[in-house]
């Protein structure tokens, strides 16, 4: 048997190779952690994007059926509604698309379609009087009733 004895070389060259060791370990631990955080911060912002762009839509749909309403309802159809909506959500800039007869992404008879690059949400409204089909950028917009075509239309101020 030999007898094995370490000596003050062999403990620094131990040592050594132990710290090199952990520092390797550490650093490809950090590098995952930071990789699955970066994924998980942006899924939270795409998701930030898409409720965002929900809310959004459902207020214009809102004021849509709400000048319909008033259009319905009135002897006089000059109706104009300016509403203000952010031009950016989540920092991002987003359009808006009037949509209609079932064209996709639309599967009701009405759709407000909202984008921004990689994130679209459909949200169906419904409206006795038609509606001018057109695509916008975000932000305020103007609703009104055309007399002459019998429409509902969306532009910019």
């Amino acid at each position: 048997m030999i007898p094995t004895r370490l000596t003050a070389d062999d403990r620094a060259v131990s040592t050594t190779v132990t710290y090199v060791l952990t520092m390797a370990i550490t650093a490809v631990l950090l590098g995952g952690l930071i990789t699955a955080a970066g994924g998980l911060v942006e899924n939270q912002r795409t998701q930030a994007v898409r409720n965002e762009l929900g809310v959004v839509g459902e207020r214009m749909a809102g004021e849509l059926t709400s000048v319909d309403v008033l259009v319905q309802a009135g002897d006089d159809p000059a109706v104009r509604l300016r509403a203000r909506h952010p031009e950016q959500v989540a920092g991002r800039y987003y359009a808006v698309e009037l949509v209609t007869g079932g064209t996709p992404p639309c599967s009701a008879q009405q759709c407000l379609v909202l984008s921004t690059d990689d994130v679209t949400v459909t949200v169906p409204f419904a409206t006795a009087t038609p509606v001018q089909p057109g695509r916008m950028s975000g932000g305020t917009v103007v609703i009104e009733y055309d007399a002459v075509n019998g429409t509902l239309g969306v532009t910019k101020p």
